[in-house]
């Protein structure tokens, strides 16, 4: 990059604008996740006295949902739990400051887990084990070790 293109107050000016631009970008998307989702968690409580008519659990239908929505079962959760907790878009601490993530983290109950079905009794026909052993992937040295921790083989 040409030095003195960069001292040149109109390009200073315009570097400024583009940091502007792309902030408020961020900040618009992240409000903006934060407000479908809530609204998301709107919609499906609008209809959960017609699911407890039917029979049907929350839990259910968010499993059902979840399956046709292509989307996790834990989004629509915390989806309905921001609703549940904040009636109001405005209610939602932080304001429009606050990230999709940090609502769930810091504001919005945790999902109970599913119980771990028991093991069956008795011998089993495949002993399954995926042990984080280092290799390397088509000349790609270190694969796995860019996604989770590895152990040399002689360790494991």
């Amino acid at each position: 990059m040409d030095k003195q293109l960069q001292t040149q107050e109109w390009y200073e000016a315009l570097v400024e604008e583009c940091k502007a631009i792309i902030t408020e970008a961020v900040f618009t998307s992240r409000w903006a996740l934060v407000e479908g989702y809530w609204k998301l968690g709107e919609r499906i409580c609008e209809d959960e006295p017609k699911l407890k008519q039917g029979g049907s659990s929350l839990r259910e239908t968010l499993q059902d949902l979840a399956n046709l929505l292509v989307i996790s079962e834990r989004t629509l959760y915390y989806a309905v739990s921001a609703y549940k907790k904040f009636p109001k878009l405005s209610d939602i601490p932080e304001g429009k400051n606050i990230t999709w993530n940090k609502l769930i983290t810091l504001y919005l109950p945790k999902q109970k887990e599913k119980p771990t079905p028991p093991l069956p009794s008795g011998k089993y026909n495949v002993i399954y084990a995926d042990p984080a052993w280092e290799y390397s992937n088509s000349g790609i040295g270190g694969a796995a070790a860019k996604h989770y921790e590895t152990m040399p083989t002689e360790e494991i």
